[in-house]
């Protein structure tokens, strides 16, 4: 068959039409290939993240008003599809957002102001919460009040007792609202929770404003610390000492008088063991004694320590 007669035979164009349907299958399976990578290089993620404890930022007329009654944080919830921005934002340091609760056009008494999230960058958006909280608003006042200074008993160890409670500032300037001031009985200076105390204490403390009935009230205090000493001592009293004499007098002695260095002791424990002893007694033994002496006796007692521990017994001998 010559050339021109198989390029017109059907043959060949059963081949060009295979040849054609196969280019314009594989044309449409990379044109399907590249959209399909378009769209997965054009996917953005987006991040999120919670904040806690969030200052909020109350703004009112500070000379004229004292607000209180409110929480000082809230929470804050995040989300941007720029990473770098999130964790500016994220950051308390390069942060630019602040929460804001504007009472500049509240009355005074108790209010509800809203909470809002104010100069957020360009990308990242904010979810507060609460999204209100409840404020209290009244006409500023500063008075000054008396420092006291106080130890709960728990704070006391056992066996011990306060002797003396010191605090550097005897008067302090107490602000906040007028019907919170005429409530203010007295400024304390309270030793902290932690605190046990089995010696002596001296440190700077957190002034409170209390009521007569020791409720902690809103204000501020100026100072708003002061040097707290506590002097405290063991639990103890006097008692007498009581002489023992054992053992059999020698028969070449008539009598043996007796004298003490000291009558009286100190002694120290819990108030149960205090209660518990009225006499240290000091036992002196003659079985051997012929003659003027001097014993040194130790002292004790029960749950209880003595002070002096020793005392000295004078034996002066009278013979036959």
């Amino acid at each position: 068959m010559s050339k021109k007669r198989f390029f017109s035979s059907r043959p060949w164009y059963i081949v060009v039409s295979i040849f054609l349907a196969l280019l314009l299958f594989m044309t449409a399976t990379a044109n399907s290939a590249n959209k399909t990578g378009s769209q997965i290089s054009g996917t953005t993620e987006t991040y999120t993240h919670t904040l806690t404890n969030v200052p909020i930022d109350i703004k009112y007329d500070s000379d004229k008003y004292f607000v209180s009654g409110y929480s000082y944080e809230a929470e804050v919830y995040l989300t941007s599809m720029n990473r770098v921005k999130l964790d500016s934002e994220i950051n308390a340091d390069t942060r630019k957002f602040k929460v804001v609760a504007d009472l500049t056009k509240v009355d005074s008494g108790t209010q509800t102001a809203k909470l809002e999230v104010t100069d957020l960058p360009n990308g990242v958006t904010a979810t507060v919460s609460p999204t209100t909280i409840q404020v209290t608003i009244g006409k500023k006042k500063t008075k000054s009040f008396e420092v006291k200074g106080s130890v709960d008993s728990s704070q006391v160890a056992e066996g011990y007792e306060i002797k003396q409670i010191e605090t550097a500032d005897s008067r302090v300037d107490v602000t906040s609202d007028e019907a919170t001031i005429n409530k203010i009985d007295h400024v304390v200076a309270k030793l902290p929770e932690e605190d046990i105390l089995s010696d002596d204490f001296s440190g700077k403390v957190t002034l409170q404003a209390v009521s007569a009935d020791g409720t902690i009230l809103a204000s501020i205090i100026d100072p708003s610390k002061t040097t707290l000493k506590v002097a405290v001592k063991k639990l103890s009293k006097v008692v007498p000492v009581q002489l023992k004499v054992t053992g059999n007098m020698n028969d070449k002695l008539s009598k043996i008088d007796y004298k003490l260095s000291q009558d009286m002791v100190t002694i120290s424990g819990t108030k149960e063991a205090l209660e518990a002893v009225s006499a240290v007694t000091a036992t002196v033994d003659i079985s051997d004694v012929m003659k003027n002496t001097v014993q040194t006796v130790n002292l004790s007692a029960e749950n209880v320590t003595v002070d002096p521990s020793v005392v000295e017994v004078q034996l002066t001998t009278t013979k036959k």
